[in-house]
């Protein structure tokens, strides 16, 4: 990803309130590997935000989104041109304005007040309940689903007016297999307190061989390692190369593995460690699905 499309990304985020105001943004290095880039394009977008008055540093030691956003955002802009140009093409037709307020009211009001089914999605079946299990539980009473991302169908999801939940660092990749016409929202995970705990007592040169689902789960991982153990000697593999996975077990001072791989892991010679990565949700997720569903035809 370009500069640019992060800027956007992290803006829509924002926008949307997966980040909060006020809210600290994970590393640069995490943003990287989520993303699929480096941490210096990373850089370039946020110090762009920062001077767009989307982000603010503070004391030099982290960035976080600043308390007021800036009054004109993109996203109204872009609303902004899109209804004027609407309403030259209604005038042009002949159209009267107040034929135009109304037929526009219908359709907001039709958005409003129809129902919608919420979706929850993840890569495999332990992580789809583990995390689905929070969503729901934060959500309360709102009706929620679930799928694998394979198991996504475009035509059922438009059918059922859906909005899809994903976790964030697989939003780029919903966003493409579903298109424009459904709405995605991300879900903003962190890893949990357990987990960081066990991050800090790694070695500063451990060899630490990190267990992903795919390669993105592998970036992912990785990036979260290096946050916390610059030094630290990587080994990389995904669930699916079982055969890697018993030849490098050994050579590993530490494996650190999604939930899906730990138990079948922790099964195999030579392991000397094994730290199982778990997320949890961060920040609060009802006032986002009541917003997704109101923006989910635009």
């Amino acid at each position: 990803m370009s500069a640019r499309e992060i800027q956007e990304a992290l803006e829509e985020r924002i926008s949307k309130g997966l980040f909060a105001l006020g809210e600290r943004l994970p590393p640069v290095r995490s943003i990287a590997a989520e993303l699929g880039t480096s941490p210096s394009t990373v850089s370039r977008a946020l110090m762009e935000m920062v001077r767009g008055g989307w982000l603010e540093v503070h004391e030099r030691r982290f960035v976080r989104v600043r308390n007021e956003l800036p009054p004109r955002s993109r996203r109204t802009a872009d609303l902004e041109r899109t209804i004027k140009s609407v309403a030259h093409k209604w005038k042009l037709w002949g159209g009267e304005e107040e034929d135009l307020v109304e037929t526009i009211r219908e359709f907001v009001r039709d958005v409003f007040n129809s129902e919608v089914q919420f979706v929850f999605t993840e890569c495999n079946a332990d992580d789809l309940n583990f995390m689905a299990d929070q969503v729901a539980s934060e959500i309360g009473n709102i009706p929620l689903n679930r799928l694998l991302i394979d198991a996504l169908d475009i035509g059922k999801l438009r059918d059922h007016r859906a909005v899809v939940l994903v976790p964030y660092y697989h939003y780029a990749e919903v966003k493409e297999r579903v298109g424009e016409e459904i709405s995605v929202v991300p879900v903003h995970s962190t890893p949990s307190v357990e987990t960081l705990d066990e991050l800090l007592t790694i070695p500063p040169t451990a060899r630490v061989l990190v267990v992903g689902h795919n390669k993105r789960s592998v970036a992912r991982l990785s990036g979260l390692i290096r946050d916390y153990t610059v030094d630290a000697k990587l080994l990389s593999v995904t669930l699916a190369d079982r055969e890697k996975m018993a030849k490098l077990v050994p050579e590993a001072d530490v494996i650190f593995a999604v939930r899906a791989a730990s138990e079948m892991v922790a099964k195999m010679p030579g392991v000397k460690r094994l730290i199982t990565v778990r997320f949890v949700l961060e920040g609060s997720l009802r006032q986002k699905l009541m917003a997704a569903e109101s923006r989910r035809v635009a």
